[in-house]
């Protein structure tokens, strides 16, 4: 009975938290919220496959994380537009952003990444001329794997929009740290609409529920597909497969190890959605080639990122990437956190 009353209070207190933060937003829209243009490569007219990339740091730095993700962006054909949210001037990496990005971008932390993202399309003057457009931020790190790859392997998939890995939660979409849209996509009255509707909004309940949730279901809506490289239902399968082959019945070499797939289990008979790249992050790059670490697993408890102490053995094992472009990155930002 607490427990059902405690759920409904947290509602409650979201559905205030986001209606609060709405009307502020309607006494501070702004056409955009870019405050400094910094140089960039400026090839000219951004035409072919383009990446609006959002980055935030309270520092205003660029860490070497986000540095060698750029230069696989490069090397996979991308061209860029650099949005940062950094609230001050940003001091580390400029030179190496401004060689590698197009367009180099800061704005006001306003809206967040979706506000950086409809600041970063709105820098691209001609969308008709772009074939494929990435959106991606630095909450990720990696690639594992070559991302020219990773794009070949998307392009196996049906649909005119993709993404690394879709979500059940509040309702079908794709997760959208990694989003590329397809030509027709790009060109449909549901994809326009969607970005002038946009509201630069601080509120991540509201954000998650209206755009992340919220771009998927307008495409859909619009008579366009999704399609996700690492699905949840794909990983959903693999657990089934695990205990029907008896993973839960077998002599118990680590208890810890069975008692989260038991949860996981009884979740997916329950039906309810749950974060697959936090709960499965690892099989899904040890099994599924998913070439990316979530850098808010180790913010998270150990219940729903198991293992994550681990991380370092796993990223070794799988792939040829730089440990210590992580390591370097949480000693900079993490608190109170040992991994």
């Amino acid at each position: 009975m607490l427990r059902r009353i405690w759920r409904v209070a947290i509602k409650a207190i979201q559905r205030l938290e986001m209606a609060a933060a709405w009307l502020v937003s309607l006494f501070q829209q702004r056409q955009t919220y870019v405050v400094e243009r910094l140089p960039g490569r400026d090839d000219g007219v951004l035409t072919g496959k383009v990446c609006v990339f959002a980055h935030f740091d309270r520092k205003g730095e660029i860490h070497d994380y986000v540095l060698y993700y750029l230069k696989d962006l490069r090397r996979a054909g991308f061209k860029i537009v650099f949005v940062s949210n950094a609230s001050r001037p940003i001091r580390h990496g400029v030179a190496e952003v401004s060689g590698l990005a197009d367009r180099v971008l800061r704005r006001k932390n306003i809206g967040g990444y979706f506000g950086a993202y409809k600041d970063g399309i709105a820098a691209i003057e001609d969308l008709s001329k772009v074939d494929l457009l990435l959106l991606a931020n630095d909450s990720l790190y990696g690639p594992l794997s070559s991302l020219g790859d990773v794009f070949r392997r998307i392009s196996g998939l049906r649909g005119q929009f993709w993404s690394l890995t879709d979500s059940w939660e509040r309702a079908y979409h794709l997760d959208t740290d990694f989003i590329l849209f397809g030509r027709e996509a790009i060109a449909s009255p549901a994809f326009k609409s969607f970005w002038a509707k946009l509201r630069y909004i601080n509120s991540k309940n509201y954000v998650f529920r209206q755009y992340e949730v919220g771009l998927s279901q307008s495409l859909i809506k619009g008579g366009l597909r999704g399609s996700a490289l690492c699905s949840y239902r794909d990983a959903s399968r693999a657990v089934i497969d695990a205990v029907r082959a008896g993973a839960l019945q077998e002599e118990a070499k680590d208890d810890e190890r069975q008692y989260h797939l038991r949860i996981v289990y009884k979740l997916i008979q329950k039906g309810q959605p749950f974060n697959i790249s936090a709960y499965l992050w690892d099989y899904l790059i040890t099994a599924m080639g998913y070439p990316f670490i979530k850098s808010d697993l180790f913010q998270r408890s150990t219940v729903k990122a198991p293992y994550i102490s681990y991380w370092q053995r796993i990223v070794s094992q799988e792939s040829g990437y730089d440990p210590d472009l992580i390591v370097r990155h949480l000693e900079a930002t993490l608190k109170s956190r040992f991994t």
